[in-house]
């Protein structure tokens, strides 16, 4: 059995000694850039894209800009006067602030204009940027335009008739009958400035197209009074139209004479007339085909230069007759 001494044991636990590493070699100045670009490029992208969004973020809610924006113009006007100038209806605004305040801005925030001209008679009112109330936090800068012109005249008012405008052109032998047309209302009270409503005997109405028709029609429209003239009526306007079947020719005029008149003794002038007829379509071509009959009775004895007038005979129920010329000058054949 062999018996280790006390040091012989403790050195059997001792740790074994490694060896030193040696140092890495110390890098140069073009080695140490290099890596300070590219180790860990994403991670130092990242840190820049963070870096700059901050900034830009920070920036832009101090930055001021400016923008414009259309607001509208309300007028206070003299009592019992019309503005006969130019209306200026909206204002270009220029207005100045924070980016943080200007991206929340609505310009329909922004109230009209209220211009009071009651208290003068006319000229030029100046329009001031306190004139235009905006969120706390931005500022107007400009007004444009800067002044607007005004100037008034006498409201007036006064009824007029109400005139259909008719388009077009009805199919062929068919005609709008005019005097048959009508309108609910017939007139209407319009007021407005002195100059215009008193020169005004009519309104007109929206046109009504009637282009190829041959029956009538009833239409609701609305009027169109001229610029600054306002009417005293509400609603449309309705109108009432007459087409009918039309003929027009030129025929000869029979004279028909008393007992002891001789026709073939008297002279005419003119011996022809036109004659148009209007009404139902059925009933002119039955006319028309029986033959347009323009006659003149004469009794004796037929003085010269006598006119007498001319009648058409075997006109039927419904169907207008118009003759042109109506009478006819009448004397004896000498």
């Amino acid at each position: 059995m062999t018996v280790r001494t006390r040091r012989e044991t403790l050195s059997a636990f001792r740790p074994a000694v490694r060896p030193l590493r040696e140092p890495p070699p110390r890098k140069g100045a073009g080695a140490w850039l290099r890596g300070a670009f590219t180790e860990h490029l994403g991670l130092k992208l990242l840190a820049l894209v963070l870096t700059l969004t901050v900034l830009l973020l920070v920036g832009s809610t101090d930055e001021e800009r400016e923008i414009s924006v259309r607001v509208p113009v309300a007028y206070a006007l003299p009592e019992g006067k019309v503005l006969v100038s130019e209306r200026i209806e909206e204002v270009r605004v220029q207005i100045r602030g924070p980016w943080r305040n200007i991206k929340r801005f609505d310009a329909r925030e922004v109230p009209e204009i209220n211009l009071d001209v009651s208290a003068i008679l006319g000229g030029e009112v100046t329009l001031q940027p306190s004139m235009v109330r905006v969120p706390a936090g931005l500022r107007v800068t400009d007004v444009s335009p800067r002044a607007v012109r005004v100037a008034f005249e006498d409201r007036i008012e006064k009824e007029v008739e109400v005139l259909p405008i008719i388009t077009g052109r009805a199919a062929l032998g068919y005609v709008v009958v005019g005097g048959a047309t009508r309108t609910i209302p017939a007139a209407v009270v319009v007021r407005g400035p002195r100059s215009v409503v008193a020169a005004m005997s009519q309104v007109r109405t929206q046109a009504i197209d009637i282009d190829g028709r041959s029956r009538s029609l009833e239409a609701e429209v609305a009027l169109l009074p001229p610029e600054g003239v306002d009417v005293d009526w509400k609603g449309t306007i309705e109108v009432d139209i007459v087409i009918a079947g039309r003929w027009v020719g030129t025929v000869p005029v029979v004279v028909l004479g008393d007992d002891g008149v001789d026709p073939g003794r008297l002279v005419i002038e003119p011996l022809d007339v036109e004659v148009e007829l209007t009404g139902a379509r059925d009933a002119i071509d039955r006319l028309v085909a029986a033959g347009v009959r323009p006659t003149i009775k004469v009794g004796r004895p037929a003085a010269a230069g006598a006119t007498v007038q001319v009648a058409v005979d075997g006109v039927p129920s419904g169907v207008q007759v118009v003759v042109r010329p109506e009478a006819v000058r009448v004397g004896p054949r000498r």
